[in-house]
């Protein structure tokens, strides 16, 4: 937890009731290869008791047409870390990083990007720098929505089916398979749907394993369905194992995207130099009087 209790919640997702239609290398990311492929995998991206504490109370404010203030902030994240230390019968201090994330909420990056042939993906930035810079943008085709997050890629036969001593194998050696997966808005519903299904059990799939079809390599069309009761929670040391390797690829590693400035794009495009006006001799000569 930020001691300045800074919390990004900007561009995640949580398969929340109200979140249903928020729109590295290619070879770090998840790929199926042939069609009727089959892996058994689980969620692996979790926020902070805190940081989940934080962005309900948010969500809440703004519907009520609030903003929490900073003190509220400090208040709210305190006592979602002191009820978790409590329910582990730990003091406050005495939490780990992997003590802190809520396993109940599994979490998802969303972004939109454009793509072009020849020149590949890159997140948008329309209506994030003013006109000028749309106009840029917007020489690239529209942006679409795209989602990213964690899996824990189990080892299995061909049907999908768990192979025990591999698995037993990966906790021995601290080798599990932690892979970012991107997709886009269809396989976000189906997700979505998935999760909205075991809610009314009061369940999630941060505590499931999925089952992976691949119904077409070549666009990645993948489907989901449930596998079960996620296998790697049921024992503390294999949890704790991929908990730590799940926390070292967090952040920058579920970016499937280049980001660019409008100038580089500007530049990429052969649109010339920067939109940035010139500063006449007399503005010049105005800025350096308060120098």
């Amino acid at each position: 937890m930020s001691d300045d209790y800074n919390y990004d919640l900007d561009g995640d997702v949580t398969l929340d009731v109200d979140e249903k239609n928020v729109g590295g290398s290619k070879n770090d990311w998840l790929k199926m290869t042939a069609k009727g492929q089959l892996l058994r995998a689980a969620f692996v991206f979790f926020h902070t008791y805190d940081h989940n504490a934080v962005a309900k109370a948010s969500k809440d404010a703004k519907k009520a047409s609030k903003s929490l203030t900073r003190d509220e902030i400090q208040t709210i994240a305190k006592k979602a870390l002191a009820d978790r230390a409590t329910e582990l019968n730990k003091t406050v201090e005495q939490l780990t990083p992997t003590d802190k994330l809520d396993l109940k909420v599994a979490h998802f990056k969303a972004m939109k990007a454009h793509y072009q042939d020849g020149f590949g993906f890159a997140l948008s930035r329309l209506g994030k720098d003013g006109p000028e810079a749309d106009a840029v943008w917007k020489r690239l085709p529209e942006p679409k929505p795209y989602f990213s997050t964690l899996l824990l890629i189990y080892p299995t036969d061909e049907q999908g089916n768990l192979n025990k001593d591999a698995f037993v194998g990966q906790a021995k050696d601290g080798t599990f398979k932690l892979v970012p997966w991107r997709f886009g808005n269809k396989t976000y519903e189906e997700i979505w749907k998935l999760n909205d299904g075991l809610r009314e059990n009061t369940l999630s799939l941060g505590s499931q394993d999925i089952k992976l079809e691949c119904k077409d390599p070549k666009y990645q069309n993948i489907s989901v369905s449930f596998a079960g009761a996620a296998l790697w929670q049921k024992n503390d040391t294999i949890r704790q194992q991929v908990l730590a390797k799940a926390i070292g690829m967090y952040g920058d590693k579920l970016m499937p995207f280049r980001e660019m400035t409008t100038d580089q794009l500007r530049a990429k495009l052969g649109l010339g130099g920067s939109a940035a006006q010139d500063v006449s001799s007399e503005d010049f000569n105005t800025m350096l009087e308060n120098v």
